[in-house]
């Protein structure tokens, strides 16, 4: 089968690209992308689409990623093509955030893409990933121990999709295409260097691998198409068991029933787990290792004690007996969390709504907790625990610890740390939203009160 009309199979088969679509290509001057944009400029009429291209800059070979810069944006004028470019400062942020180079480099120009996707009005992206690079991401994942399920034709992306044309053919395929066309393109000379784990793989890996077996783009290809296939079934499985187990939802954090988890097939039970850990890593790309799910997997199986597991991002997974609890943030930011009750508005804390009105708002009217505060004590704040923080009940001569306060209310071990505090001006703590509130805290109406709280479950 030739090359376009192998792309073009692959296109109908995935439905990537429809009539009316307004694609951005990325392109960074290599061969795979420059292709990519030829193809698509030469079958734009046929498949009734608009393409615009962008390319950035990550100013790290000096004049050579200038010239990259150049050369594609000469290529645009003279194909008639809307070009879009920019210089991302990937030293500096490299330098602030002390991070990983790699991976910075492709968020920024993701975020890049993005934004001139929603401005400009495009609603795909198109990437030039190929079925080589497809063998080396599974190769890649096998070695870390991640998923190897390749990278899929198309995905959500900002307000449209990311899509990849060029996924079923292999790089010759590409080369001899531009050949063909009489098309040039440039060499990143940092392809050539082993200090990129993919580089790695594409010089020393791969090669041995084609070498049992020169079709190897061929049969991956197939293989990954037939487990995203089968992923895709079984993940919709999970989403129903997933929405059984769950206990509650916030904000901050979802709980499950470890009993009903333990119900659900074996072999869709690691796939729940990753749901649940999608869910408190919103639009996150997120290294996920077989060990972390693994250690989780195994907490979901046992139902006796407590046990604590650190996940990336300062966020936890805690398990109380048969309940276990995946929290958004750490600890630490907890404690440190500062808010402010603002007279007559809304605050969301935990789970719950908080409102503290004065004695002449309507919303006084309503249900509620009626307490005396003095203007030096205003205004209201809420914080995380700390150390020693008491509190003095109704009916008691002495405060007491808030330590002692959870365990006697019941409150999970993974819950205790995410209590938040109601505290006055001068630091005297008043009461324990969700749990207890203070003795200054009456149900009825007294002489001379002056607020009244209200506390509502949060609604989602």
């Amino acid at each position: 089968m030739n090359f376009r009309n192998q792309i073009m199979l692959y296109n109908q088969k995935y439905q990537l690209i429809r009539d009316g679509d307004l694609l951005l290509v990325a392109c960074s001057g290599g061969a795979d992308s420059i292709a990519l944009l030829v193809f698509l400029n030469q079958e734009k009429d046929f498949l009734g689409i608009g393409i615009g291209c962008i390319h950035a800059n990550h100013g790290l070979r000096g004049e050579e990623s200038e010239e990259d810069e150049r050369f594609v944006k000469m290529a645009c004028h003279n194909l008639d093509i809307p070009f879009y470019s920019k210089t991302l400062p990937i030293q500096d942020i490299v330098q602030h955030e002390n991070g990983n180079l790699q991976d910075i480099c492709r968020r920024e120009r993701y975020y890049f893409f993005e934004q001139v996707m929603k401005e400009q009005g495009y609603n795909k992206l198109a990437v030039a990933h190929h079925a080589d690079d497809q063998v080396e991401s599974v190769f890649m994942g096998l070695t870390r121990g991640t998923r190897t399920n390749g990278m899929y034709s198309k995905r959500h992306f900002g307000t449209g999709e990311l899509i990849r044309p060029l996924l079923s053919v292999t790089r010759k395929q590409i080369e001899n295409y531009l050949d063909k066309e009489n098309f040039t393109y440039r060499e990143d000379s940092s392809n050539k260097k082993d200090t990129y784990t993919r580089n790695r793989f594409r010089h020393s890996i791969v090669p041995l691998v084609r070498e049992e077996n020169p079709n190897v783009a061929e049969v991956i290809t197939h293989w990954t198409q037939n487990q995203q296939q089968d992923e895709q079934l079984l993940e919709k499985l999970a989403v129903k068991e997933y929405e059984k187990i769950i206990i509650s939802s916030t904000f901050r954090s979802i709980s499950i029933d470890i009993q009903l988890f333990q119900d659900i097939e074996f072999a869709l039970q690691k796939r729940v787990i990753l749901l649940l850990l999608n869910y408190i890593y919103p639009n996150k790309s997120l290294w996920l290792s077989h060990s972390l799910i693994e250690q989780i997997h195994n907490q979901c199986l046992e139902s006796d004690g407590s046990r604590e597991i650190h996940l990336p991002k300062g966020r936890k997974v805690l398990r109380h007996y048969s309940t276990m609890l995946f929290s958004f943030e750490s600890i630490e930011s907890s404690i440190s969390a500062l808010t402010i009750l603002v007279a007559g508005e809304w605050t969301s804390v935990n789970s719950l709504r908080i409102i503290l009105c004065n004695r002449d708002d309507m919303l006084c009217l309503d249900d509620g907790w009626y307490v005396t505060l003095e203007p030096s004590e205003l205004p209201i704040r809420m914080r995380g625990r700390q150390r020693d923080d008491r509190l003095l009940l109704k009916g008691m001569k002495e405060s007491k610890r808030l330590s002692r306060l959870m365990i006697d209310e019941k409150i999970p071990r993974h819950s205790r740390e995410s209590i938040s505090l109601l505290e006055t001006q001068q630091g005297d703590i008043i009461g324990v939203p969700g749990v207890r509130l203070g003795a200054r805290f009456t149900k009825e109406p007294h002489a001379g009160w002056t607020h009244k709280l209200r506390i509502e479950e949060e609604s989602y």
